[in-house]
C-alpha cells in the first residue's frame, strides 16, 4: 500500500511518519523550508489543567508560518495511535496562540496524523473537517483535493486577513424553497439545453451536496438550529461561492471533481462493505458547466435547508420531482405530508420498550410501496424523537439505540423505475439520518424474488438479503400507501408466476385474471406480518364499500381484525390530481381465526390531506388550512387514545356487527336522520320526501335522440341551485340515447351533485328544455310549494342525508329509489307563504338588476359608439373555434 509520498512499509514510528509522509507532504503543499517550522524551533505552552487533564508543556511537531504568523499547526503520531487521545493538546496549544494575538486569530486549522489517517480540523470545531486516509494521498483523489484547497500554501496565502468572513443564512419558508428550486430547475434546463428529466436528475446530486453542507453546520452548531438567521464562517459552509473560489486553483469543476467525487467514493465504499446502497451509478458526476452549478450555488447557499420543519424535509424531493419532471402523472407516488402525520401517529410505534421477560422490543416496520420515503423519513424522526425523550439513557446509550433504529428497525421497498424511486428514498434517508441501508429497488408482491440473468451483481446480492429479511423477519407494524391504479393480468409468465402464489390471485383466476395490486399488497402484508402485528394503511373506499369488492372485505376480515377506520378528504390527493375518496385503516393481524373482532374506532376527517394543494404558488389561506389539518390531527389521536382506553366518545364507536358487510365510516358511523327527534321535539311537520315530491314519469314525450332531428336546449343545473340553458344542440350529437323535458315549477336533482347543492327549480323562461339522465326531475304534490323544497332540500343537513343515501365512494350518485324515504321537516302554512314571497322578491330583484345592467350597457355603447356594423361583422367573421 503506497501514496505519492511513500509506501506504508517505511513507516514503523512516528520519526518515519514525520520525515518519510509528512514532511513531504507539506513541500508538496508548496511551503518552503523557512515557513515549515519543526518542534525544536516552537515555543512550549502549558496547557491542560481542565477535565482531570494534568497541566504539562507542550508544543506541536511543525507550525506553518505564513506571512509572519502560525497559520496551521500539524501533530504527528506513530501508526496505529488512537488520534483522539491527542487531538485536545493540539488544539488547546492552537487556543493559546489566538489569545496571544494581537489581530484576528492566525491560526485556523491544525492537523492531526498517524500515517494511517490524517485528520484536518478547524480551530472552533470539535470535530474534523474530514479525514484523509493514506492511500487518499494521490493526484485526482477528491479528499486531496479538498486538501490542498484548504491547507494549500496558496490557499493560505489567499486566506490571511479573510479569518472572519462570514456568510449570513437564513431558515426559509416552504415558498421560498419552492421558488428557489423552480428557479434553479429552469435554470439548469436553460444554460445546459438538457431534457427535464435530465435537469432532474443533475439537481438531485447538487442538492445532495446542498444539504450535506447544511448538516454539516447543523452538527458543528447545533444552536443555530434554534435561529431564523445567523451568520457563519464561510469558511464552514462548502456548498457556497466562497468555497468554488479557494478550491477552483486545484479543479476546473471544484463542485463536482471534489465534493461530489468525495461524496461517490465515500458510498463506492459502503458499498463494497455492503453498508450501504447505491443512490447514483457507478462513476457518476455532475454533468454540468461551472457556471451553471455556481448559479445554484449562489441561489442557494444562504438557504439553510436543515433549519426547516420536518415536513418540508420530507418533501424536498416530492416537491420538484412533483413541479418539474413529470407533473400530474408523478404524484400517484406522493402521499400528502400531513396524510402521513396522521399515519404516524396511528401507527403508535414502540421503541426500546421493556418486555415481560426482561427483554427489550423495538417495532420492525416495513413499507413495501415506499416511493421516496415519505413514510419512512417520518417513521426514522419519530422513533428517534422518542429515544432523544428517555430520561434514563446515557447519550452514548442512545446514540446505540438510534444506530440500531436506522439501520435495523426499518425497512422498505419500491419498484418504480424512471426515476428509480427507491435510490431517492436512499438518498432521502441516509440525508436526514441514515436508514437507507434496508431500502431496496426490488419488488416486494414477488415472493420468490428469483434472480434472472439479467440481473447485475448488486441486485442478486440486494435479492438474497431481501428473502434472507422476508423469510426470517415477522413485521411488527407495516405503514403504506399501497398504487391504487396498478394492475396484474396475466398477460406475462412472471405475472402469472406472481399471481399464482397469492391467495386471491388463484380464487379470481375465472373472473377475468387480473387483480389490483393494492389487493395483492394487502394479502403480502398479512403474510408478512407477525400475529398481533399492525398495518396501517391507506385504502381507496371503494374497496370498503363497493359491492364488487364484497368477497375481498371477507379475506381482509379472515386475516385481520378492524381496528380503527379514519375516512379522508375527498381532495387529500388533490396534488396528484387523483380523484379518489379514501381511508385510514388500521389492522391487527389475527392470532388465530376464533378471535371476535372488537368494536371500531371511526373518524370522517374534514381538513387533513387539503393543507398540500396541487397549486405551487402559495396563498393566504395556506397557513390556516395547515393549523386545521394540524388540530385535527390531534383530535383523531386523542379520540382514538380515550378509545384504547375504554373510554371513548360513542359517537366513534362503531360495534363489530356494523361491519359484516361495508368497512367505510360512511356507511357504519353515520346514518340518515340525525335531526329528526329535534324536528319533533320543536313541533315541526315531518314527511318523507316521496309524501312531499313524486318523480315525473314520462311516456312518449321523452326525445329518442337517434330519431329526433328538431334541436333541443340542454338545461344544466349549477352548483349554486341555478338552473341555466346551455347550447341548443342537434339530439343526435348527444351522447344519452334520451334526453327529458323539463317544465316550469319541475324540480330537478343532480344525481351526481345534489350533495354540493345541485337541485333548482325550472323557471317559466326554461319550460320546455331537456337533461339527461344524470337529473332526477320531480314535481311537487298539490300541498307543497315547489320552491319551499327546494330551499329545505338544498340545506346541509338533507343534503347530507343525500349524500350518505348515494351510491358510490369516489363520484357519489343517488336515484330517487335512495331518497325518496329520506324525512324532512315542512314548515307551516304561514312560513311556508312568507318563504315564497321572500323568495319571488328576490327573483323579480334579479331581473331588475339584469335590466338596469343591460341598459347601462346599452347607454355606455350608444354614447361613445361602440356598437357598429363592422364590429358585429369582425366578431361574427374572426370568431375564433369553440
Amino acid at each position: 500500500m503506497e501514496n505519492k509520498y511513500c509506501s506504508y512499509d517505511a513507516l514503523h514510528n512516528e520519526a518515519d511518519v514525520e520525515q518519510n509522509f509528512v514532511r513531504r507532504m507539506l513541500e508538496d503543499l508548496g511551503y518552503s523550508d523557512r515557513e515549515i517550522r519543526p518542534k525544536d524551533s516552537l515555543h512550549a505552552l502549558t496547557i491542560g489543567g481542565m477535565r482531570g487533564r494534568r497541566q504539562a508543556l507542550y508544543r506541536p511537531d511543525f507550525a506553518l508560518v505564513v506571512s509572519g504568523a502560525v497559520r496551521c499547526l500539524v501533530e504527528v503520531k506513530e501508526p496505529g495511535a488512537n488520534l483522539d487521545d491527542h487531538e485536545w493538546q493540539v488544539r488547546a496549544y492552537a487556543v493559546l496562540l489566538n489569545g496571544e494575538a494581537l489581530d484576528d486569530r492566525p491560526v485556523r486549522y491544525y492537523l492531526l496524523t498517524n500515517g494511517t489517517e490524517t485528520r484536518v480540523y478547524h480551530t472552533d470545531r470539535n470535530r474534523p473537517l474530514f479525514t484523509v486516509p493514506f492511500t487518499g494521498f494521490a493526484e485526482g483523489t477528491a479528499r486531496f483535493d479538498e486538501m490542498r484547497g484548504l491547507l494549500g500554501r496558496n490557499s493560505i496565502v489567499t486566506n490571511v486577513g479573510r479569518s472572519t468572513e462570514t456568510l449570513e443564512m437564513e431558515r426559509p419558508t416552504i415558498s421560498e424553497v419552492n421558488a428557489a428550486f423552480s428557479w434553479c430547475h429552469q435554470h439548469i434546463y436553460r444554460k445546459d439545453n438538457i431534457s427535464q428529466s435530465d435537469a432532474f436528475s443533475e439537481f438531485v446530486k447538487l442538492i445532495s451536496l446542498k444539504l450535506l453542507s447544511d448538516r454539516r453546520i447543523r452538527d458543528t452548531n447545533p444552536e443555530v438550529l434554534e435561529l431564523d438567521t445567523f451568520d457563519i464562517a464561510a469558511s464552514d459552509v462548502q456548498f457556497s461561492q466562497a468555497w468554488i473560489k479557494q478550491n477552483e486553483p486545484n479543479a476546473p469543476n471544484p463542485v463536482s471533481d471534489i465534493l461530489f467525487r468525495r461524496f461517490m467514493d465515500d458510498m463506492e465504499r459502503d458499498i463494497a462493505r455492503r453498508t450501504r446502497k447505491r443512490i447514483f451509478e457507478r462513476d457518476s458526476r455532475i454533468n454540468l458547466r461551472p457556471e451553471t452549478i455556481h448559479g445554484v450555488v449562489k441561489r442557494l447557499e444562504k438557504l439553510f435547508l436543515f433549519g426547516i420543519d420536518a415536513d418540508l424535509n420530507g418533501r424536498l424531493f416530492e416537491t420538484f420531482l412533483n413541479a418539474t419532471m413529470r407533473g400530474k402523472d408523478l404524484g400517484q407516488f406522493f402521499t400528502p405530508r400531513s396524510l402521513v402525520k396522521l399515519g404516524l401517529r396511528l401507527s403508535q410505534l414502540k421503541v426500546d420498550v421493556p418486555r415481560p421477560d426482561g427483554t427489550r422490543h423495538t417495532d420492525l416496520v416495513l413499507d413495501a410501496c415506499c416511493g421516496t420515503g415519505g413514510f419512512l423519513i417520518d417513521v426514522l424522526a419519530d422513533m428517534w424523537e422518542k429515544v432523544d425523550a428517555r430520561a434514563d439513557l446515557a447519550d452514548d446509550q442512545k446514540l446505540e439505540i438510534k444506530h440500531s433504529v436506522a439501520n435495523e428497525a426499518i425497512v422498505g421497498v419500491d419498484i418504480a423505475n424512471a426515476p428509480i424511486l427507491a435510490r431517492i428514498a436512499r438518498l432521502n434517508m441516509y440525508l436526514h439520518g441514515d436508514g437507507g441501508t434496508r431500502i431496496f429497488h426490488l419488488n416486494a408482491l414477488d415472493p420468490r424474488l428469483a434472480d434472472a440473468d439479467t440481473d447485475s451483481p448488486e441486485t442478486i446480492n440486494e435479492k438474497a438479503e431481501l428473502r434472507r429479511l422476508f423469510l426470517r423477519s415477522q413485521f411488527d407494524v407495516v405503514i403504506t400507501n399501497p398504487p391504487f391504479a396498478k394492475a396484474l393480468d396475466r398477460s406475462t409468465p412472471e405475472e402469472v408466476r406472481i399471481l399464482d402464489s397469492y391467495e386471491i390471485g388463484r380464487d379470481r383466476i375465472n373472473l377475468g385474471g387480473a387483480v389490483r395490486s393494492v389487493l395483492l399488497f394487502l394479502e403480502r402484508y398479512a403474510q408478512l406480518l407477525k400475529p398481533g402485528g399492525r398495518m396501517i394503511t391507506i385504502v381507496d373506499d371503494g374497496i370498503l364499500s363497493g359491492d364488487d369488492y364484497r368477497w375481498f372485505r371477507d379475506k381482509l376480515r379472515s386475516w385481520f381484525l378492524i381496528k380503527a377506520v379514519v375516512s379522508l378528504p375527498g381532495d387529500a390527493f388533490q396534488r396528484s390530481n387523483a380523484r379518489v375518496k379514501t381511508s385510514y385503516i388500521v389492522f391487527e393481524k389475527r392470532s388465530t381465526a376464533e378471535q371476535e373482532n372488537p368494536p371500531v374506532f371511526m373518524y370522517p376527517c374534514q381538513f387533513v390531506g387539503n393543507d398540500d394543494p396541487k397549486r405551487q404558488r402559495p396563498r393566504a389561506g395556506d397557513a390556516e388550512l395547515r393549523e386545521l389539518a394540524n388540530r385535527e390531527i390531534e383530535s383523531v389521536m386523542r379520540a382514538f387514545d380515550e378509545f384504547q382506553q375504554g373510554c371513548g366518545d360513542p359517537k366513534f364507536t362503531v360495534e363489530a356487527s356494523r361491519i359484516q358487510d361495508r368497512l367505510d365510516v360512511k356507511n357504519c358511523l353515520m346514518s340518515p336522520g340525525r335531526q329528526e327527534a329535534v324536528w319533533v321535539d320543536q313541533g315541526h311537520a315531518i314527511y318523507p320526501l316521496h309524501e312531499m315530491l313524486e318523480e315525473r314519469l314520462y311516456d312518449d314525450d321523452e326525445v329518442v335522440t337517434r330519431d329526433s332531428a328538431d334541436p333541443v336546449t340542454v338545461m344544466v343545473v349549477r352548483y349554486e341551485g341555478i338552473a341555466e340553458a346551455a347550447d341548443e344542440m342537434n339530439p343526435a350529437d348527444s351522447s344519452y340515447a334520451k334526453l327529458f323535458p323539463v317544465h316550469a315549477g319541475d324540480v330537478v336533482i343532480s344525481n351526481i351533485a345534489a350533495s354540493h347543492g345541485s337541485i333548482a327549480v325550472v323557471p317559466n323562461e326554461l319550460d320546455g328544455c331537456v337533461v339527461s339522465s344524470e337529473y332526477t326531475v320531480l314535481q311537487a304534490r298539490p300541498e307543497f310549494d315547489p320552491v319551499v323544497l327546494q330551499m329545505i332540500l338544498r340545506s346541509p343537513e338533507i343534503r347530507s342525508d343525500i349524500l350518505l343515501s348515494s351510491s358510490g365512494a369516489n363520484r357519489t350518485r343517488t336515484r330517487w329509489d335512495l331518497i325518496r324515504d329520506l324525512k324532512a321537516p315542512y314548515p307551516s302554512d304561514v312560513m311556508a307563504n312568507t318563504i315564497r314571497q321572500m323568495a319571488d322578491r328576490a327573483e323579480e330583484a334579479k331581473r331588475e338588476a339584469a335590466r338596469l345592467l343591460s341598459d347601462a350597457r346599452a347607454s355606455i355603447q350608444e354614447q361613445l359608439q361602440l356598437e357598429t356594423g363592422d364590429a358585429e361583422m369582425v366578431l361574427t367573421a374572426f370568431k375564433p373555434p369553440k
